[in-house]
Order: structure tokens, then C-alpha cells, then sequence
């Protein structure tokens, strides 16, 4: 089964993701800062210049595809995730290798070092 979700308010956009995101097995998303959460990432369209970052990081790290412009791209990788589950096996294999060099723990630390600081 596949679950929508849509909000029209921002911030229960992200308390929603927060707590249902450890529940999915794909995320499509536009390249936000969604694109940091250790997660594989179907990469839609973005809306600005300022996210063709995060699309390019989620595909370097390889817990993201690259940024799909097109519907039709979007559903070729969809097609590929049913169909041939190692490509999420080989996504979820490089979210662990990411996890375990840190590279997800950018919160955690700045809020250390504030906490340290304090």
C-alpha cells in the first residue's frame, strides 16, 4: 500500500515526518531538508535553486536517487524499487555506512555543543 500525506501547515508537516518517518520504506520528496533524513529518497522536482543541493548530497551519500523532473522519471524509479528490490537493499545498505561514520548526526552535535556550552 502507498500513503499519501499532504499539510497544509509547516510545522505539522514535520512533527507528522518525524514520527511516521521511521515507518516508511521510500520517502519522495521534494530535495528539502528532507533530504537529510537517513531514509531512501525518491527525489521529485525541486521548487527552488537553493535544493539542488540536497538532491545532489541524498545521490552522492546514495541514500537518494538523483532529483526526477519528470513524472514519468519518478515512476521509472518506482517501477525499479517493486521490481527489483536491491536497489533499496543497496540504499538501505549505504544508510547504515552513513550511520555508523556519522554523517546524520549533524542535530545531535550542534546541539551538544550548545548544551556544553551552557
Amino acid at each position: 500500500p502507498v500513503t499519501l500525506m499532504a499539510f497544509d501547515d509547516y510545522f505539522a508537516a514535520v512533527a507528522a515526518t518525524d514520527v511516521l518517518i521511521r515507518s516508511v520504506d521510500v520517502l519522495a520528496s521534494k530535495p528539502s531538508e528532507l533530504a537529510f533524513y537517513p531514509v531512501p529518497k525518491l527525489m521529485i522536482r525541486r521548487v527552488g535553486d537553493h535544493e539542488a543541493f540536497s538532491a545532489n548530497r541524498a545521490n552522492e551519500l546514495f541514500d537518494g536517487t538523483q532529483e526526477l523532473r519528470t513524472v514519468a522519471d519518478a515512476l521509472t524509479y518506482l517501477d525499479i524499487f517493486v521490481r527489483r528490490p536491491e536497489a533499496l537493499i543497496a540504499m538501505n545498505q549505504a544508510i547504515r555506512r552513513n550511520a555508523a561514520a556519522g554523517i546524520y548526526d549533524g542535530c545531535r552535535v550542534a546541539v551538544a555543543t550548545v548544551v556544553a556550552r551552557a
